[in-house]
């Protein structure tokens, strides 16, 4: 009888410890479970969210759809899209600056100065971007050659060729204090369109801090050349001659006069779309550039020069 009871005592504890081991386990499979169930869901909300960003850039990629049109933005319940198209013809080449002859590396580093850079900082960036693109053994006075790179542990660089994509300008040494002045630096800049910046295609943010035009000057022009309903890139738009029919219509001062007829042109396009998905509030970006003339600024007409997803 003694050892009956002791082992009824013993069983007690063990049944409740089994309990309580299920429980737990089944508490982890379920968690698991969950996880596996909303990662699911959340793949599956991703791939319709660039679904229908897809649908959205293959009605933008058709030339006749300009930027306005109602086309460019569904939305059907908790699904949709939104497109919006630019033009990469207004941003800064700096591959065309560094490699003119001579070199124009003082427009940009008017622009780092407006930026809020310090003059040694400034030349620093501008003699570093310059010395980067450069095929020249001879480092520039406050550049960077293969020594330099060497010994800051990046060897194998400057590569001596012009920049493949405005992110590259990331690796030049000297160039974080720009980077940490102005965070959004990158949307300044493209390596896709090959000439002059297009004065009718400029951003705001070009216009005054890359051009000198005052805030007031960059409005006016944009909506000028706008044309009456106000939207870029359609068959009302302005259109001028010559950089200097645009400067005698934005009211330029002889020193802004100077910058213009120095770093902008009135012709090119390359089309830049950016259509955005959305999925149960999941959003799936897709960028494309494609070339839209055929000229010795843009690559043939047509062409896809890039794709990007995020």
């Amino acid at each position: 009888m003694r050892f009956l009871k002791s082992q009824s005592g013993m069983a007690l504890p063990m049944v409740l410890w089994t309990i309580a081991i299920l429980g737990a386990v089944t508490l982890l499979l379920a968690g698991i479970i969950q996880n596996w169930i909303s990662e699911e869901t959340h793949e599956g909300k991703q791939f319709r969210a660039r679904q229908q960003a897809l649908s959205g850039l293959a009605l933008a990629m058709e030339k006749s759809i300009t930027q306005g049109d109602p086309l460019l933005s569904h939305q059907e319940g908790d699904e949709g899209y939104k497109v919006v198209i630019k033009d990469e013809s207004g941003l800064i080449n700096p591959n065309t600056l560094l490699g003119a002859t001579p070199d124009r590396r003082n427009l940009l580093e008017k622009l780092f100065t407006a930026w809020g850079l310090d003059q040694i900082s400034v030349e620093t960036a501008g003699d570093g971007l310059y010395d980067w693109q450069s095929s020249s053994p001879f480092k520039s006075l406050h550049g960077a050659k293969s020594s330099e790179y060497a010994a800051a542990g990046r060897a194998g660089f400057p590569p001596g060729a012009p920049f493949s994509a405005p992110a590259e300008m990331e690796l030049v040494l000297g160039f974080d204090p720009v980077i940490q002045s102005k965070p959004d630096w990158r949307s300044y800049f493209t390596t896709y369109y090959n000439g002059k910046v297009n004065i009718l295609r400029a951003p705001k943010s070009i216009l005054t801090d890359f051009l000198g035009l005052t805030a007031e000057q960059a409005d006016q022009w944009i909506s000028l050349r706008n044309g009456k309903d106000g939207i870029e890139g359609t068959s009302d738009d302005l259109t001028v001659d010559s950089i200097d029919q645009a400067a005698d219509l934005i009211g330029c001062n002889p020193a802004q006069r100077a910058i213009l007829l120095d770093a902008c042109g009135v012709s090119g396009s390359v089309r830049r779309i950016e259509s955005t998905g959305t999925c149960n509030g999941v959003k799936r970006v897709i960028t494309v550039i494609l070339a839209t003339t055929s000229t010795d600024d843009a690559q043939a007409s047509g062409n896809l020069l890039g794709w990007s997803e995020q």
